[in-house]
């Protein structure tokens, strides 16, 4: 009997996301003792979260939907206690209404930053996927510079972008193209390593087949090398993805007049962390909704 009740649609609403998302409604409407800015935005958030969740678990019954509204409205409920109470130091701690606000508040700056980050990274991006691709089957075709090569390229992939970053920034004439550099290196070298590997380790049963056809190499290359080593690098994607973002932010933080590290730079030196924060956030926003149109690139290309 008290199983049934249990299951009853009832308990599925009344539930720990839910009562937080009442809990944080109610307590954005409570005095504070930090200034705060219109909740509006800061609302609209909690709405999406909530409508997350209603969508995900209540209708649909995936779990992880309700595990991930719990979690992101029980650091929003911890967060917001600490600013209300006055235990949270209000320059390091701003109340979240403040920081969804410069959403409303900086979007053309933001936007316009984001724009010049996605152009720099579109470009760096590319030119290292289409020249790891390209130089990786070359080489790892032919046995001698393969074994050359790739002794030298393991060496050289492992050192982190960012480590060439003061340098490049130094040494190109431009800061435009010292992004583009320093996002280049960044994801080239492990991509590289990736196609030369998997072009060298190819099955040789393949090779022999199409060899048997008197199939010629640059034919064998496009129709049989080239669609082999291309499931591994779209794999490999969300990765070079995320470095390419690191490799920027990077950059962007030590000498450039524009893009979202730099917003977050901007107003790091003057202290203003709530719009740091919202630099943070809106990158992560960005940064998932890239890797969502890469997984649907994904699921497009690949098919095994």
């Amino acid at each position: 009997m008290s199983g049934k009740m249990f299951q009853h649609p009832a308990f599925k609403i009344i539930n720990f996301p839910n009562i937080l998302f009442v809990l944080l409604v109610y307590l954005s409407t409570l005095p504070s003792v930090a200034k705060i800015k219109p909740a509006a935005a800061y609302i609209v958030v909690l709405g999406l979260i909530e409508f997350y969740f209603i969508v995900g678990y209540i209708v649909q019954n995936k779990r992880r939907c309700h595990d991930i509204s719990l979690i992101l409205f029980a650091f929003f409920s911890i967060w917001t206690l600490a600013i209300k109470t006055g235990t949270a130091h209000p320059l390091l701690m701003p109340p979240m209404e403040n920081v969804f606000y410069v959403f409303y508040s900086h979007w053309k700056e933001m936007l316009s930053g984001l724009l010049r980050s996605l152009y720099l990274i579109m470009w760096g991006l590319s030119f290292a996927m289409i020249s790891a691709v390209v130089l990786g089957i070359l080489i790892g075709w032919f046995i001698r510079p393969r074994e050359a090569i790739l002794p030298i390229v393991r060496v050289i992939s492992p050192i982190p972008a960012l480590a060439y970053t003061t340098y490049v920034v130094a040494a190109m004439p431009n800061f435009r193209i010292s992004s583009i550099v320093i996002i280049f290196l960044g994801v080239f070298w492990p991509v590289f390593s990736l196609v030369i590997t998997a072009v060298g380790t190819m099955d040789k049963k393949i090779i022999d087949s199409a060899r048997i056809l008197n199939v010629s190499t640059p034919v064998m290359i496009k129709d049989i090398v080239f669609p082999y080593v291309l499931p591994g690098v779209l794999r490999y994607l969300p990765s070079s993805l995320a470095t390419a973002f690191m490799c920027l932010t990077g950059a962007e933080l030590i000498g450039a007049s524009t893009g979202l590290g730099f917003f977050i730079r901007k107003y790091s030196d003057y202290a203003n962390y709530t719009n740091v924060l919202a630099g943070i956030i809106f990158m992560g926003v960005v940064v998932t909704l890239l890797n969502v149109i890469v997984r649907m690139i994904q699921k497009r290309f690949i098919k095994w």
